[in-house]
């Protein structure tokens, strides 16, 4: 994948009168609207921010938030953040499937919840080495980091419907 990685001392970041985050490239380009994403959110968050304007072209890409000069480094992290929140499953309670459909009693970094889902082949991916994320009817995303640190009953549970 070819990256068009922008020059951060010809880059200039500001917030907008409405409160969105406006992209200056040094005697090419002024972007509206910026939004932020990662190239591999998965594999590799933290590197790779694509950054695309409000009419989704892309404005180019930064290697790492680190790059950034404060105060836009903060802009670009809290918008990152809210694009990928992604509570942690740290117990399974209950599952139990009704039409087709689960409903998940979670314990997670963020507090207990209770998600349903469609489908269980259609809600859990295996990302690999023990590593799953579980999608719910809505599109929220959870991650078991690492499936062996879960309790013995959260592993069966999880088994018995996986």
């Amino acid at each position: 994948m070819d990256f068009e990685y922008l020059d951060i001392a010809t880059t200039h970041f500001e917030r907008a009168p409405d409160g969105t985050l406006r992209v200056i490239v040094q005697d090419q380009k002024c972007a509206m609207r910026v939004d932020a994403r990662y190239a591999f959110a998965l594999s590799h968050p933290g590197e790779e921010i694509v950054l695309r304007d409000g009419a989704e072209k892309e404005v180019g890409v930064l290697r790492t938030l680190a790059e950034v000069p404060e105060p836009a480094r903060q802009w670009l992290h809290d918008q990152l953040e809210r694009r990928y929140f992604l509570p942690q499953i740290t117990g399974i309670y209950n599952i139990t499937e009704r039409f087709g459909s689960s409903v998940w009693d979670l314990e997670t970094d963020r507090g207990r919840v209770i998600v349903s889902t469609r489908q269980m082949h259609e809600s859990i991916h295996e990302l690999g080495n023990g590593r799953f994320l579980l999608t719910d009817a809505e599109g929220n995303r959870y991650e078991i980091k690492d499936f062996s640190v879960l309790d013995e009953d959260s592993r069966a549970r999880f088994i018995g419907k996986y």
